[in-house]
């Protein structure tokens, strides 16, 4: 995991106290390694094979941030007390290794370096960037060296030289150690204990060996004999055994090549040292980045074995049905719910055509023209619902979702096909199918019989209002023939009877009794008033004549007689001729008018009345009212009214009864008339 930069000022609280001891103990930890360093000076006091302090330094930093950086400070003050330089040069010292460790620490912050160094390019990157800091050490610690007097010109650039070589080799050995044993250790199976220690058996032999007094100096070959330990260590025990070995071995060189044995000794100091360097690399690299490339072929294996589990886990999730095909449609893998829902196992299908394996043969072209969009490109994903086949029972219906998985140049290298049983959702789908097509034939049946029973409501309705029609035309005939009999019979034989009694007042007259000529006429009175109330009845009865003028006729007799008899001003307005298509409708607007006018003089005594006969736009209309203060409005659920709504309907008119908003009361008939053969109302 990246270690976070920690900011330079402390902001939590016990921070300060915290950095102060850190400080403190990397300045005598680091005084502690300069110290030992420094007993292996060669060309200067103040220079040494291996600077482990940078190392520390930069670890430092990497795991716990800047904050104890002052301590690098104190440590070179402790570590070069004595060596004769002043305090000025331990300074600049001290600036140089303050520049280097900070450099390295800020370099890999940048490149997203890990301090677990699980992968190559964090190797690299400390290796690369801790080599680049330990060039910024070597230009400044000599210089100041230089500048004190210390150090002469002549030794500079062997000084700068073997300056950059220690604070490299600090860092690329001192380093990488520090970071993989600080971590939390793992316990090693006795296997690999044991292993570890044939490791280090043979590795201390090959090291007294190689860098003792036994092989002859300058012979460099032998030092190859080591690579084989940095490859065992790398590749078994990982970043601890790689980091392990190359301290190992390069404590061991340090030692051999100072003592002047061992295969990097060739007179030459600086060319001993910068063949020890060279060789402390190369191992170090070469161990550093096997361990890299074995953690992380590691971790990809144990990605790809999680992979692959979670790939399982997804094949065989409960209810999903998975095929796993290969380019040409052939069967890779099944998952155990296929198994389960089919009885076949995957030794059964597996290298077969999917179609072929596993799909009704009906529907094999129908599979296969899915299969083929995907291999063409049309699609990357296909539906379709198909039969799926069973190794017992028959097949069940499935709804399948078939994915494509293509290479860089778009061809299809495998596909996925998933699907789920859905024969439950189409059995009840065909259900619901069935029960609507019985409901709908249910639905129609019973429509039919409504539409049936309507029929016959009708007919039946028709009847009663051919009957009804029939009772009042009996009716209407049976007043006429009344009213025929007591116009032509009763009416007549009065007139006959009151003409005898004029003839014998007469004869009374003149015979001189004046006392039964008086009873004669009154008698003859009686009689002719007789026959004025009989012919008033037969007119009554049958009140409308067959010709065009019967209806207004009728209404205004209806009316001088209403006015006469009740002494109420009863008046007729006709406004244009009225359409009345037959004499049977003119009866029954009569009677509606008759009907009215009772009801105006039963329930408005004392008001006036108004009939009014006229041509209300396309249709004729009849207006009866009452006059305003005229007492109580007309009763609305009188008998009268009921038979008036009756007429207007066996006459097809509308009738309106109510207030006529002026205190009154109103009754309107209005009714189709004739149709003209030119389509325009009479």
């Amino acid at each position: 995991m990246t270690t976070l930069p920690v900011p330079l000022t402390p902001s939590l609280p016990g921070a300060l106290p915290r950095a102060l001891t850190q400080g403190l103990l990397l300045a005598l930890a680091y005084g502690a390694a300069a110290r030992l360093g420094l007993a292996y000076s060669s060309l200067a006091p103040n220079v040494t094979l291996v600077w482990a302090p940078t190392g520390l330094s930069l670890f430092v930093l990497l795991r716990w941030g800047p904050r104890p950086a002052w301590g690098i400070v104190l440590g070179d003050l402790i570590a070069n007390a004595g060596t004769g330089a002043s305090v000025a040069a331990i300074l600049g010292i001290s600036l140089g290794n303050l520049v280097q460790t900070f450099f390295g620490w800020w370099a890999l912050r940048r490149v997203g370096f890990d301090n677990a160094l699980g992968r190559v390019r964090d190797v690299v990157a400390l290796l690369a960037l801790g080599t680049a800091g330990a060039a910024l050490s070597a230009a400044i610690g000599p210089t100041a060296l230089w500048l004190d007097g210390t150090l002469p010109t002549e030794a500079l650039r062997d000084v700068a030289l073997q300056w950059w070589m220690g604070d490299a080799a600090g860092v690329v050995v001192l380093t990488p150690w520090l970071l993989a044993w600080w971590q939390r250790p793992r316990r090693l199976a006795p296997r690999a204990l044991a292993q570890a220690v044939l490791l280090a058996l043979v590795l201390l032999a090959l090291c007294v060996l190689v860098f003792g007094p036994l092989v002859r100096a300058g012979y460099y070959p032998a030092s190859l004999a080591l690579f084989p330990m940095a490859v065992w260590a790398a590749l078994r025990f990982g970043l601890r055994g790689a980091t392990l070995l190359t301290l190992a071995v390069t404590v061991a060189a340090v030692w051999g090549t100072v003592r002047g044995t061992g295969p990097f000794v060739d007179g030459d100091l600086t060319s001993s040292l910068v063949r020890w360097w060279v060789f402390a690399n190369v191992i170090t690299v070469t161990s550093l980045l096997l361990a890299a490339a074995q953690g992380e072929r590691d971790a990809a294996r144990a990605q790809a074995i999680r992979d692959r589990d979670f790939g399982d886990a997804i094949l065989d999730a409960e209810g999903a049905l998975v095929v796993v095909l290969d380019a040409q449609g052939r069967i890779l893998r099944i998952n155990r719910s296929l198994e389960q829902a089919t009885g076949f196992a995957a030794h059964d299908v597996v290298g077969r055509l999917f179609e072929d394996a596993l799909i009704p043969e009906a529907q094999h072209d129908k599979v296969a023209g899915h299969a083929e969009l995907l291999r063409l490109r049309v699609s990357d994903r296909a539906r379709l619902d198909s039969g799926l086949r069973c190794r017992q029972g028959p097949p069940i219906t499935v709804s399948w979702t078939a994915s494509a998985l293509r290479d860089r140049d778009g061809r299809m290298t495998h596909a996925i096909v998933s699907g789920v049983d859905v024969s439950a959702r189409v059995a009840a789908a065909e259900a619901l199918r069935h029960a609507r097509r019985v409901l709908e034939q249910r639905v129609a049946e019973r429509t039919r019989d409504l539409a049936q029973a309507n029929d016959a409501l009708q007919v039946q309705m028709a009847e009663r209002a051919r009957l009804e029609q029939e009772l009042l035309q009996l009716a209407e005939q049976s007043q006429q023939h009344f009213g025929r009999e007591l116009h032509d019979g009763l009416g007549q034989h009065l007139t006959a009877t009151a003409i005898q009694a004029e003839l014998l007042a007469r004869d009374l007259e003149a015979a001189g009794a004046a006392q039964a000529q008086r009873s004669a006429e009154q008698i003859e009175a009686m009689v002719s008033d007789a026959v004025a109330q009989a012919r008033r009845l037969a007119h009554g009865l049958f009140p409308v004549a067959m010709d065009d003028d019967g209806l207004t006729a009728a209404l205004r007799t209806l009316a001088d007689s209403t006015e006469r008899q009740t002494r109420r001003r009863c008046t007729l307005r006709v406004s244009g001729a009225v359409d009345l298509p037959d004499h049977a409708m003119a009866i029954h607007v009569y009677r509606i008018a008759q009907e009215a006018l009772a009801n105006a003089l039963k329930h408005a005594p004392g008001a006036a009345i108004e009939i009014e006969l006229m041509q209300d736009g396309p249709m004729p209309a009849l207006h009866v009212r009452n006059g305003a203060g005229g007492g109580a409005a007309a009763a609305t659920g009188g008998i009268g009214l009921r038979l008036m709504r009756h007429r207007a309907q066996l006459i097809g008119a509308a009738l309106q009864a109510g207030p006529d908003g002026e205190g009154g009361w109103r009754v309107v008939l209005a009714w189709p008339g004739n149709e003209r053969h030119d389509g325009e109302r009479a």
